[in-house]
């Protein structure tokens, strides 16, 4: 005889004694990092790093690098209310799978405004020393700004204007760089 049980995440807290039962051997070692940090991680077969806030926008930015002849390394969701230390924790874990070879930051600035997230964005790179190109698309509340604020910076950004310039650049690394 052979069994398997799902039991939704959100019902754990009514559950407890449920978790002595989790096979911690059948995890990927960064999910379950991520599930610590409170990020939504899988990882992929891929070499371009993704961050995003919200799911679907972590499905239309895989479908960009697709699109765009490259793979995603994974799927990274901050979530709506990413912090400098989300982001450095996501950055952490990103840059954890060796192969890795570029990251693309897809965020929709709404309820966090985009130059309140470029600064974290900024301080999260200094202090992770990211040596891989990095890609960032910033929309939403204060978009100027915070683009402003990465180009300006000290750090090699790339900062695009929409999906299709993160698209073509995502193509010129792929021919430049592997």
């Amino acid at each position: 005889m052979d069994a398997k049980i799902t039991i939704d995440d959100n019902a754990m807290f009514r559950q407890k004694e449920m978790l002595e039962l989790d096979d911690h051997s059948e995890k990927d070692l960064l999910e379950m990092k991520a599930s610590k940090y409170n990020l939504n991680y899988i990882r992929l077969d891929g070499n371009i790093g993704v961050m995003v806030n919200g799911a679907g926008l972590a499905m239309a930015t895989m479908d960009v690098i697709k699109m765009a002849g490259a793979d995603p390394a994974n799927f990274l969701d901050v979530g709506g209310g990413a912090d400098e230390e989300m982001i450095e924790n996501g950055f952490e874990i990103i840059l954890e799978d060796k192969k890795v070879k570029a990251i693309l930051i897809n965020i929709f600035g709404g309820i966090l405004r985009c130059d309140v997230l470029a600064r974290g964005v900024l301080a999260a790179a200094r202090k992770r020393d990211i040596q891989v190109p990095l890609i960032v698309r910033l929309e939403g509340t204060n978009v100027t700004e915070g683009r402003k604020i990465l180009e300006e910076s000290d750090l090699k950004f790339m900062v695009a204007g929409d999906m299709t310039q993160a698209a073509e650049m995502i193509k010129k690394l792929k021919t430049d760089t592997y």
